[in-house]
């Protein structure tokens, strides 16, 4: 009897340190267009806050210094995410547009979404079971 409470204790506890799991997510983003600036990366969890791009679980910025950069966000718990990224070329802190209204900087999301337009957080959305890789391609 000793033996089986230790076997589902234990099977318990390795399963209580499997929803604590860590996870790390590498962010591989090509395409940058020019060395100058700054890459703004924003990691979220949330859709309200993904769609009024504020509250980000996690926000890196980057000097650019070449046409790819690679970031890591480590400590993650399983769950779906998704990621905008700005690439601010002339450090104003915002992503310039033209006349039209069309971005003149370099932009982009998880699932390589928003060609014509904001990818909303269901197109960005990608789970997080283990560590794992994305790739991110700049408009």
């Amino acid at each position: 009897m000793k033996l089986h409470s230790l076997l589902c204790g234990s099977a318990l506890l390795l399963g209580s340190f499997s929803a604590l799991a860590a996870y790390q997510l590498d962010v591989n983003i090509h395409q940058i267009k020019t060395t100058a600036g700054t890459l703004h990366v924003a990691l979220y969890n949330n859709e309200a806050h993904y769609e009024a791009g504020e509250k980000a679980l996690a926000v890196q910025k980057v000097a650019v210094s070449s046409n790819k950069i690679q970031l890591q966000f480590a400590g993650l718990a399983a769950g779906n995410y998704a990621i905008k990224v700005m690439h601010d070329e002339n450090n104003n802190g915002e992503l310039d547009r033209n006349l039209f209204g069309i971005p003149s900087e370099g932009y982009g999301f998880s699932n390589n979404g928003g060609q014509f337009g904001p990818a909303s957080f269901s197109e960005a959305t990608f789970a997080v079971q283990a560590d794992q890789q994305i790739a991110i391609q700049l408009h």
